[in-house]
């Protein structure tokens, strides 16, 4: 039951009038405050009232969990490890060990996440799904794709994207890797940047059998972005016939048919360009050829504990610096325009009105027209990688587990992993990121340089 600010009151009017000897009373009305602020986020008011339960009362197990999830909101993730043990020694679970494997994952300690998740008694499907992480960002890609796979015992509508993970076909039986198949459509699942960057597993697989006729099955909005010989790509928008093929594979699951042990650089730009498109856009830069042309992309999804955002005022000193044209690559949405309104710089940063023809139309000509992007970890990352297109990836503390733990590059030869080392926001990278875009500057200047 969500808590009005009046029940909050009569809470607080209660704990006020309560004896000081009713000391169960005291810990009861505690918890119910730190509840209430814990819904409305004010997670530093929540620990302050759990905090006093626990000066009466020091061995309540759930009292310890409340208190996790609110350091773990606040991105306090040691303090939230720290919590969760204690309630795990006084009252062991399931659940305590989700949480820490979690929260071990988030903090790169990926042999103690895979202990937590291997303690787990009776795990479900989506349990396993969870355990693949940190084997995946340790690098034992064999047993991180193999729990990968149960990902596929749900399609839940994701939090991030609104939208169901995967479209079902029951009437096609799943590829194993090994049974015969003449002709396999690979479907679409997950993110536009999951398909961008595991396309090229779908060029493998055509590599490894040449014999087998492969059908790319994708969503309209991003069907054209798609090009190799050999591999058809159709979308959601056109009827297809069942019967014209063998089996079924989510795209997703290539690495595990094709047994991966290592990430291999990607070599091959599989990006469908409009030539017609690209020389527009050459056009409309041509003006700025004697500063470096940046792209900038600053948004991406909210609702994860992965750094995906940047405020946009933080990139201010940048975008002041007469050396650099600036130009923002977001489509010129609701949001986009209220965060233009919050700056006063806004002239800086170019903000043109792109990919309303189609998904990413302008956004590839401008990619191959400018001299760097500095990027979140977002879709436009993948698309610049395999076009090859100088990027800074800003990576946060907390990353998705294909980034790895190193700057080393991977992936993509073009993209350099500028990564925060410390459990800060991303907008601390500014300065970094501003010393090596003026060296790339410099006339000279081919390269990254270390800074």
């Amino acid at each position: 039951m969500v808590l009005t600010y009046m029940e909050l009151y009569r809470l607080q009017k209660k704990l006020q009038d309560t004896p000081t000897s009713d000391l169960v009373s005291i810990c009861i009305i505690n918890n119910e405050i730190g509840v209430y602020y814990s819904r409305i986020n004010d997670h530093r008011s929540s620990i302050n009232h759990f905090k006093k339960v626990l000066a009466i009362k020091n061995d309540i197990p759930e009292i310890y969990t409340n208190m996790a999830e609110c350091y773990r909101l606040l991105k306090e993730y040691n303090e939230a490890i720290a919590c969760l043990n204690i309630a795990h020694r006084l009252r062991p679970s399931n659940y305590n060990y989700l949480q820490l494997g979690a929260l071990y994952m988030y903090i790169k300690k990926h042999n103690d996440s895979i202990r937590a998740f291997q303690s787990l008694e009776n795990p479900s499907q989506d349990n396993l799904h969870s355990t693949c992480f940190p084997y995946l960002a340790s690098k034992q890609f064999i047993k991180g794709f193999e729990l990968y796979e149960n990902r596929l015992a749900s399609n839940d509508i994701s939090p991030m994207t609104n939208q169901k993970a995967r479209v079902e076909i029951p009437a096609l039986q799943y590829w194993n890797g090994t049974d015969a198949c003449n002709h396999l459509l690979v479907v679409y699942e997950q993110g536009i940047g999951d398909n961008i960057q595991f396309f090229r597993y779908v060029i493998e697989l055509s590599k490894r059998k040449p014999e087998m006729q492969i059908t790319y099955f994708c969503r309209t909005n991003v069907s054209h972005l798609f090009a190799y010989e050999n591999i058809t790509v159709r979308d959601d928008s056109q009827m297809i016939d069942l019967t014209s093929y063998d089996k079924k594979l989510y795209i997703m699951s290539l690495p595990y048919i094709l047994k991966l042990t290592e990430i291999k650089m990607n070599k091959i730009n599989y990006i469908r360009e409009n030539p017609s498109n690209t020389r527009l856009w050459n056009e409309r830069l041509s003006e700025f050829q004697d500063k470096l042309k940046v792209g900038i992309v600053y948004s991406g999804m909210l609702v994860s504990y992965i750094d995906k955002h940047m405020e946009l005022s933080k990139f201010k000193p940048i975008c002041n610096d007469d050396r650099f044209h600036c130009i923002c690559l977001h489509a010129n949405d609701e949001k986009i325009q209220r965060d233009f309104s919050q700056i006063d710089f806004a002239d800086r940063l170019f903000n043109y009105d792109i990919d309303k023809y189609k998904a990413f139309f302008d956004t590839i000509a401008i990619l191959r027209n400018i001299d760097v992007l500095i990027t979140i970890d977002t879709s436009v990352a993948h698309l610049a990688g395999v076009m090859g297109v100088k990027t800074l990836l800003l990576i946060g503390y907390t990353s998705d587990w294909r980034w790895f733990d190193t700057d080393d590059k991977v992936w993509y030869e073009s993209v350099e992993i500028i990564r925060m080392k410390e459990n800060k926001p991303l907008e601390h990278l500014i300065p970094r990121i501003h010393k090596m875009l003026a060296v790339l500057a410099q006339p000279s200047q081919k390269c990254f340089v270390d800074l």
